[in-house]
């Protein structure tokens, strides 16, 4: 099982006046492509670190060819965006319930709790306003250019948003997870970290999650 260790950061509980040292910090590498067609295999890293109180996420994703249209949070087509997917179990239970946080290239943000694919709980507005997120690209839609390289989304994720839309509290020791790169127009991405042994793209696989440990 894959496993990514998230060091604790001294800072300030509030996030917004919170930068981290992320050079310091090693990557999670979403290099696994269980369905690939063709096209260029663009990297994608993702880097975590944590208080007492939030979860601090960088995105660095290559794409020569970026592209987002939707702007609204919970719009269930931001997959099809360039996106990156963060799936979690915050109990702490490999099985139990998670979390899908979806964001695109211009930071709109996607998140959903249950057991499965089906049926599941979005968070609230009030939730989601807890959680604070930046993007390299600073329009709300992004058209295809062939100026396009990479893209950055730094998210502050606190455990009190996570919480309301679970309706349990977090484990702040381990938990379960996975990350995927999906989505795109030209040269479509899907990618996993810890790899999904199945043969059609699906990422509601909690049983291919690997494990994310709190120091």
């Amino acid at each position: 099982m894959s496993q990514y260790i998230i060091n604790k950061t001294v800072s300030s509980n509030n996030a917004a006046n919170f930068i981290p040292d992320w050079q310091a910090i090693d990557a999670i590498e979403i290099n696994h492509f269980p369905w690939y067609q063709g096209g260029r295999k663009q990297n994608t890293q993702v880097k975590l670190t944590a208080n007492n109180e939030t979860l601090f996420i960088q995105i660095i994703a290559q794409d020569h060819y970026s592209f987002a249209k939707q702007t609204e949070l919970n719009n269930m087509l931001v997959c099809e965006d360039s996106c990156v997917e963060f799936f979690f179990s915050p109990s702490g239970k490999l099985g139990s319930s998670y979390v899908n946080l979806e964001v695109n290239c211009c930071g709109t943000l996607h998140l959903a709790y249950g057991e499965g694919r089906d049926n599941r709980q979005f968070i609230s507005l009030e939730a989601a306003s807890l959680i604070q997120r930046k993007s390299s690209i600073t329009s709300p839609v992004k058209i295809e250019s062939e100026h396009d390289h990479e893209w950055c989304v730094e998210i502050a994720l606190p455990f009190a948003a996570i919480e309301q839309l679970t309706g349990e509290s977090v484990n702040k020791a381990k938990w379960f997870a996975n990350f995927y790169r999906c989505g795109g127009r030209t040269e479509p991405q899907y990618a996993v970290w810890h790899n999904i042994d199945v043969s059609e793209p699906d990422y509601h696989r909690p049983e291919y999650f690997g494990e994310l440990v709190f120091t």
